[in-house]
């Protein structure tokens, strides 16, 4: 086979090695830095995280969200101040005719205000859309039995203490 231009010296192969090792170590470390600050509930860096995720994760996770085999749901809210119509990437879970919504963030975001204002909101979630009615805040506890194990043990980690419960109609 011809030469292209790969190297496999044992040079390149250790910086290689390196490099990876590098990689897999410093996104470890976000990782732990990011579920400390989610347990923690460090005003600044939520505060941080929220703003990173409003500008550059949510309009990417909305190109996939509520479709069949996608990870993260999206909810369709009214403005409770504006008017408008805004569209909000989560993760849920359904069981039966409940919709639970964790809050990693805690009761203080616009989207949850303005679901518990109108008391419903449209949730698309696994290609599915449905009106969603009677929005509770409610505790993990609660919401844990509902949910799958991985789920509910990776949230845990995180240290969501609440979820947003909905029923769903139709």
């Amino acid at each position: 086979m011809a030469d292209m231009g790969i190297s496999t010296s044992p040079s390149s192969r250790r910086r290689t090695t390196r490099t990876a090792v590098w990689l897999t170590a410093g996104l470890t470390a976000a990782w732990v830095a990011l579920v400390l600050v989610f347990r923690t509930k460090w005003p600044p860096a939520i505060a941080l995280i929220r703003r990173l995720n409003r500008a550059a994760l949510n309009p990417a996770m909305l190109v996939l969200a509520g479709r069949a085999r996608s990870y993260a749901s999206v909810v369709h809210h009214i403005g409770r101040r504006s008017g408008r119509s805004y569209v909000t990437p989560v993760l849920a879970e359904r069981s039966g005719n409940r919709l639970y919504i964790p809050l990693p963030y805690g009761m203080h975001v616009d989207w949850l205000a303005n679901v518990l204002a109108a008391g419903f909101c449209e949730v698309e979630h696994k290609g599915e859309r449905f009106s969603a009615t009677t929005p509770a805040v409610v505790p993990a506890a609660e919401a844990g039995m509902a949910l799958r194990p991985r789920p509910r043990a990776l949230l845990d980690l995180y240290g969501v203490t609440d979820y947003l419960r909905l029923d769903v109609v139709g």
